[in-house]
Parts: structure tokens; C-alpha cells; sequence
């Protein structure tokens, strides 16, 4: 199932409607986010997301694709770092993290850190590594939620976009 044309859901909504339901084992009535395992050294963001649906957004010089995944964070020997590679490139944060606060009750509910994709650059070949237009926003739980009872830990809500310079 897919979220209704145009709807964009707020960054405390993610996090207290979708993510820390999730993350509780609280069924949703309706889920319109795939599960996909975005990080790791075997697929790439192109591989992984090919089956998910797409909302189109247009402006006058870039179209673009927005997408929302709920996948799990690959920590790097069970530590706090997350690995955050794929098959033949990297997602790079942009950013050190945005809090996301309730509005109701001002709590710390969560976070948010932007990356870009990198691409690899060929062996032998100097310069700089390939952008290959893909954004992520990466949404986490934080502060008060981390206080619940968490059946499945680890688990991010991603909003990745694909941009492509508009056509004439």
C-alpha cells in the first residue's frame, strides 16, 4: 500500500506514528512503507529500491523521485557506529543530525541526518568519486522513545530521493 498522492508526512509523525510503533511490534493498520535492507556490501540503492513506489515531484530545473523505506542499521561491531556502504559506493552524512522534538509534549522523540550517495571511483582512476544524485534523510529514534520497550531495535525510516535534471 502506498501513502495517498502529495501527502508528506512530518518529521515527529514518522518518528511517532510509524517508527516507534514499529519498533514496538504494534501493527499498523496500514503500511505504506517497504522493508529493505539498504546498507550492506551485496546491493545498491538502485538494486534495492527497483519494486518500491515512487511519488513524482517536478520544479523548473529538477524532476524527482521521493521514496520511504524502514530499514535496519548495520552497526559496525555491535558499537554505536553504523555501516553505512553498499555494494559499489557509500552514503556519506551531509549533516551531524537534526533533533526532532514532539510538539505536544516538547520530548526529544528522535533524529535526523542527511547522507548522499557516493559511487565508487574505478581502480586506477583519480578525481573525484562519482555523486549519483541519491539523497537520503534518515529518520532514528531518540531521547523519550528509547525509554519504551523496543522489540526490534535499530531500525531507521528513510526517506531516499532520486534526482534527475529536468528535460527540455
Amino acid at each position: 500500500m502506498r501513502i495517498a498522492p502529495g501527502v508528506v508526512p512530518s518529521d515527529e509523525e514518522l518518528i511517532n506514528c510509524y517508527l516507534l510503533k514499529v519498533s514496538m511490534g504494534i501493527p499498523l493498520p496500514w503500511n505504506w512503507m517497504s522493508e529493505k535492507e539498504i546498507y550492506g556490501e551485496t546491493t545498491d540503492p538502485w538494486e534495492v529500491l527497483q519494486d518500491v513506489h515512487w511519488e513524482d515531484f517536478h520544479s523548473e530545473t529538477k524532476f524527482k523521485h521521493v521514496t520511504y523505506v524502514l530499514t535496519k542499521l548495520l552497526r559496525v561491531n555491535g558499537k554505536t557506529r553504523i555501516a553505512r556502504r553498499t555494494k559499489s559506493g557509500t552514503w556519506k552524512g551531509q549533516t551531524s543530525g537534526k533533533e526532532i522534538y514532539d510538539e505536544s509534549s516538547g520530548n526529544l522523540i528522535g533524529l535526523s541526518k542527511m547522507f548522499t550517495f557516493y559511487k565508487n571511483k574505478p581502480k586506477g582512476r583519480s578525481g573525484e568519486e562519482e555523486h549519483g544524485h541519491w539523497i537520503m534523510q534518515e529518520f532514528s529514534l531518540a531521547g523519550v522513545c528509547l525509554n519504551f520497550e523496543l522489540k526490534f531495535k535499530d531500525y531507521a525510516i528513510c526517506r531516499i530521493t532520486r534526482m534527475f535534471p529536468k528535460e527540455n
